[in-house]
């Protein structure tokens, strides 16, 4: 049976709990824009998710769409105030990055159309789940433009530097069979499936799995990227230590 626990907003997303999953919806009018790159209140999601126990969250898009990413009037407003634009840009980057350190099962459910600052949020979910009629993309080349909230570097990460180079060089649209053949998404489901399986894909995963385990194997693999081979490789030994500990 599933238990809704009260629905709260913070920016243009509503926070929830079903059976342990958060669940973060973008909710902005029919193509879910991101009208500035900190698009909630990080405060407020970290008081959220610390209130929680949680095994995974999902993010996804209110209606059709996951996101058509950056309101481009609103980025043209800020012509005449880069300072602000660096700083709300910094902030987006906060939120992402905080995203993609969570020590649980995340992903991104896409559905419609993800593209720009929205496929940069999907990106900061460790997997992505997506429907068969899902459009990828990062558009900002053929507006003058390029991503902003780290879609140049997670990009890269996930499919490799070429073919990053030339999704993002060249704007087109990527269909949700090429994104799975080179890594983009992890899985695709007929229309309309993308939520439920991403809830099933989570109890999968962690099902016989303690919170502490998933937490240490998450935070082995993060410091393969942001730390030396020499002391990730150090770093897991202590962790595995501590487990054989801890048995």
């Amino acid at each position: 049976m599933m238990i809704k626990y009260e629905q709260k907003k913070s920016g243009i997303v509503c926070f929830e709990i079903k059976n342990k999953i958060a669940i973060i919806t973008i909710d902005n009018g029919s193509q879910n824009k991101i009208q500035q790159a900190d698009f909630l209140d990080l405060n407020c999601l970290k008081e959220w998710l610390s209130e929680q126990d949680l095994k995974g969250l999902i993010i996804n898009g209110r209606g059709r769409h996951f996101s058509a990413g950056a309101d481009i009037e609103k980025l043209k407003s800020f012509k005449d105030d880069l300072d602000s634009l660096k700083d709300s840009l910094r902030k987006g980057k906060e939120i992402l990055n905080y995203l993609e350190a969570l020590p649980i099962i995340t992903v991104a459910a896409i559905s419609g159309v993800c593209f720009g600052a929205g496929l940069e949020i999907a990106l900061s979910c460790k997997f992505r789940i997506a429907t068969n009629n899902v459009v990828l993309a990062f558009p900002e080349s053929n507006l003058g433009i390029m991503p902003g909230l780290a879609g140049t570097i997670r990009l890269p990460q996930k499919i490799g530097k070429t073919k990053a180079l030339e999704i993002i060089i060249s704007g087109r649209t990527v269909t949700a069979e090429e994104a799975y053949k080179i890594g983009l998404v992890d899985k695709i489901v007929p229309n309309k499936a993308h939520l439920s399986a991403a809830f099933e894909f989570i109890n999968e995963l962690t099902e016989n799995k303690s919170a502490n385990q998933i937490k240490n194997i998450i935070h082995s693999v993060n410091n393969s990227f942001i730390q030396s081979e020499a002391l990730a490789m150090q770093t897991e030994g202590e962790i595995f230590s501590g487990m054989i500990r801890n048995l």
